[in-house]
């Protein structure tokens, strides 16, 4: 009994299953964050979202070597919108597994870096920036006044948005390829983040006017009048303790002082402000 060898050059890829597979990237890419390292980033992650479509794609060994090696680089994006780099990946892996010409090394790699800034610019400034700070406002609006909803819906509508992002970009990137990445204008990405940007920054000034309460219970006399400093700060400018408070604590983040000490340092200040009767 004799047993046949498959050729290479007639053996064939195995024909995608695209629902099957855009669910399997979706679910993997959870874990794309799970070995983050400051030498690679996320390059370990990507490679273990990757190894299964690459291990089908890829039969000979040596081949299959190579494509380990060329997702093993630096690679770093948004993690909940990485699936439209995962979907045109797969898709370029097996177009260069059945024969495709011009799909070296440097093109894959080159396709991966042009699209993992814009999507980690789009992801940062919509979804982190935009959207999470508008529904946290929301939900902590509810969680100040006793409503066990707030964190609830915040967990899960998070959830949600993560998922959908997920599923949906990498059919996206599974379904169009390529041409997902011609379509990606630097000037309307531009556009996007810098709106996305000025509606998170005016919800973040709404939420510091509305959730965060600093004020002084100090006066002091004007002949017969008594004058509360409160009520004059906020004829000059409302919310202007508030607003200070903020802007020192962004200041002390941006001077990389620990997220630990500036905590420590606020509440230091809140309640000996409070024994002396600087801060109400």
């Amino acid at each position: 009994m004799t047993t046949s060898v498959p050729d290479r050059e007639t053996e064939q890829v195995p024909e995608p299953d695209a629902r099957r597979d855009i669910r399997r990237l979706a679910l993997r890419s959870v874990l794309l964050q799970g070995a983050f390292n400051y030498e690679r980033f996320q390059n370990l992650g990507l490679w273990w979202t990757l190894r299964p479509f690459l291990d089908r794609i890829h039969r000979d060994r040596d081949e299959r070597a190579a494509a380990y090696k060329r997702h093993l680089v630096y690679f770093n994006t948004h993690p909940w919108i990485v699936g439209p780099i995962l979907g045109v990946v797969v898709g370029m892996e097996r177009r260069r597994a059945e024969g495709a010409e011009g799909l070296d090394d440097e093109a894959i790699n080159s396709v991966k870096v042009g699209m993992m800034a814009p999507l980690a610019g789009i992801g940062d400034s919509l979804l982190f920036g935009t959207i999470r700070p508008i529904l946290g406002g929301v939900c902590a609006t509810l969680a100040v006044s006793g409503n066990i909803a707030g964190p609830i819906i915040f967990f899960v509508a998070l959830l949600a948005l993560q998922a959908a992002a997920r599923v949906y970009g990498t059919s996206l990137g599974y379904r169009q390829g390529t041409r997902f990445f011609e379509r990606l204008d630097p000037e309307a990405i531009d556009r996007v983040k810098a709106g996305a940007t000025m509606v998170g920054l005016a919800v973040t000034g709404a939420l510091v006017a509305t959730l965060l309460t600093v004020s002084t219970p100090l006066a002091y006399h004007k002949g017969h009048e008594t004058l509360k400093v409160q009520q004059s700060l906020d004829q000059v400018l409302p919310a202007m303790l508030p607003l200070a408070a903020t802007l020192i604590v962004f200041w002390l983040v941006r001077r990389r002082v620990s997220a630990v000490v500036v905590l420590l340092g606020v509440t230091v200040v809140g309640l000996v402000g409070g024994y002396f009767g600087v801060l109400g």
